[in-house]
């Protein structure tokens, strides 16, 4: 009867009552009508990381991980997760409120139908944000030509099968080096932070392939990947 009782609560919430358990959640992708907040400086491509096509997210709709059909601009974690970097760590509070971005304007926890509604939809993406004039929006470009992400399903099945789980491994170990490769020589050209790398790039391969029980080591040799099922 209890846990009845607590679900009758949040059926019948009409506000938020500022708990940050959403925000902690993630930050939210950003929308068409979130331009105005990166062309007037209140977010910042340091602020932002993109989620490239083919990568696995968690659906709002079912809250499973799924291959996103679409690219995302997504609002960055904090200290290596990925709650919201506005949320303020001890109020609980959004740091940017009144400049929110647009799915947190119609967000609300006890009725999601909103956020369903635009979901996927009006979607930005780094060509976007970025000007055509800027050198990295061309080099942007090139590496997403050069490092398409494989098909993550066809590599979830390889890895778990013993006979082919070597050779899956040997081939993203190769397309990770290689992608380290191109970031370092982005890095050492264009003197490219790590924050805004992640804007101009995405996330590593090798940090892409983490939830399919793919990690990582750097040895001097180049990178160990190792699976487990776990």
């Amino acid at each position: 009867m209890k846990e009845s009782h607590e679900m009758s609560e949040v059926r019948e919430r009409t506000e938020c009552e500022q708990c940050g358990t959403c925000c902690e959640r993630g930050g939210p992708a950003l929308h068409v009508e979130d331009l105005h907040l990166v062309e007037t400086g209140v977010l910042t491509v340091e602020d932002l990381v993109t989620i490239r096509q083919g990568e696995i997210v968690l659906q709002p709709e079912t809250g499973k991980p799924e291959i996103t059909d679409f690219e995302l601009i997504k609002i960055k974690g904090r200290e290596g997760d990925w709650c919201c970097r506005f949320l303020h760590p001890v109020k609980r509070t959004c740091v940017i409120y009144e400049d929110r971005p647009f799915t947190c304007r119609l967000l609300k926890c006890w009725d999601p139908a909103d956020v369903l509604e635009v979901t996927g939809k009006k979607i930005l993406g780094r060509y976007d944000l970025v000007d055509k004039k800027d050198p990295l929006y061309h080099l942007a470009q090139v590496y997403d030509q050069q490092f398409t992400l494989p098909d993550l399903i066809d590599i979830k099945v390889r890895l778990r099968n013993e006979e082919t789980r070597e050779a899956v491994l040997g081939q993203l170990r190769e397309l990770a080096e290689k992608d380290l490769l191109f970031r370092s020589l982005a890095i050492e050209r264009f003197e490219l932070p790590v924050e805004r790398e992640l804007f101009y790039f995405g996330r590593p391969i090798f940090q892409i392939m983490a939830p399919l029980g793919v990690s990582a080591r750097e040895k001097p040799d180049g990178l160990e990947l190792s699976y487990s099922d776990a």
